[in-house]
């Protein structure tokens, strides 16, 4: 199901589920993004043109600190024909343990309208010892559209005493449409320790996941290679980089932070300039 706008339940308790709503649309040449509601703890901060273009740059601000159990956020994008939006995170999000059998739910869904270029970058999910999470990205793309979007996720506080691996339940799914069908899909579901002790083994000694899906109508032949070498060679990293037709996958995983942040980067650096039509540069986020 596709969402315009979505309305706070009126059985959720205030502070605990934020909710923002937000429209990009073209006015006088340049991209704005308008709030049409918002609930706190999410806040609006408004946005700033970084590369003194047309295109916004909006920092996603949760002022909670991150989610208790019990706690949910809820934010959904619309940007309008030929749009042009960036969206980031001001930090990590940061899921608290559950001690009650509770989740801490968070969902994300984007509509991007044609000729519409969406750049999806937050920083990275990290799920605490005891914690029980459930994540959903979701994208809506026209055929025209334009995609470069990231989901990390980290084992949790890696360097606080022995944190890793040490949540009870995770539900993760990254998923891109394309006119109404599933174009892509990422799922992770843990459920019992058994099956975090999996998820580890499968990470093969990582402490942090990264997929990114990229797509643009009119990708260049044999750019995928060129993501793989110029990313391939961030130290204590592994990445794999497939393509069918006009997306590209990539998966990441890295021992520490930094590494999967650079992998990311690199990664973006060498899109950008098909998709967006201009060089990557490091985000501002003051």
């Amino acid at each position: 199901m596709i969402h315009t706008n979505i309305y706070p339940d009126p059985d959720w308790i205030v502070g605990k589920t934020a909710l923002m709503n937000v429209r990009a649309h073209i006015v006088g040449g340049k991209t704005i993004i308008q709030p049409s509601s918002w609930r706190i703890p999410f806040q609006w901060q408004g946005y700033h043109y970084q590369n003194q273009d047309d295109q916004p740059y909006m920092l996603m601000v949760n002022s909670g600190g991150g989610y208790v159990e019990g706690d949910g956020s809820y934010f959904f994008g619309h940007l309008e024909k030929d749009t042009r939006a960036l969206f980031t995170t001001t930090a990590s999000g940061k899921f608290y343990k559950c001690l009650n059998g509770l989740e801490s739910t968070e969902v994300v869904e984007f509509n991007v309208g044609e000729n519409a270029l969406l750049e999806y970058m937050p920083d990275e999910a990290i799920p605490f010892a005891s914690s029980r999470s459930r994540r959903s990205i979701k994208i809506n793309l026209q055929k025209s559209s334009r995609l470069f979007a990231t989901d990390m996720v980290s084992a949790g506080r890696v360097h606080y005493g022995k944190e890793v691996f040490k949540f009870d339940a995770l539900r993760s799914s990254f998923e891109v449409m394309l006119e109404g069908k599933r174009l892509a899909q990422d799922k992770v579901i843990v459920k019992t320790p058994e099956e975090v002790g999996d998820l580890e083994r499968l990470w093969k000694g990582a402490r942090h996941s990264v997929v990114a899906f990229a797509y643009a109508p009119d990708l260049p032949h044999d750019i995928e290679e060129h993501v793989r070498m110029t990313a391939g060679d961030v130290e204590q990293t592994q990445i794999g980089v497939s393509r069918i037709g006009d997306l590209i996958s990539i998966r990441i995983l890295s021992n520490e932070t930094w590494q999967a942040h650079e992998a990311i980067y690199k990664c973006w650096q060498t899109l950008r300039p098909a998709i967006a039509g201009k060089e990557a540069r490091p985000i501002m986020k003051c």
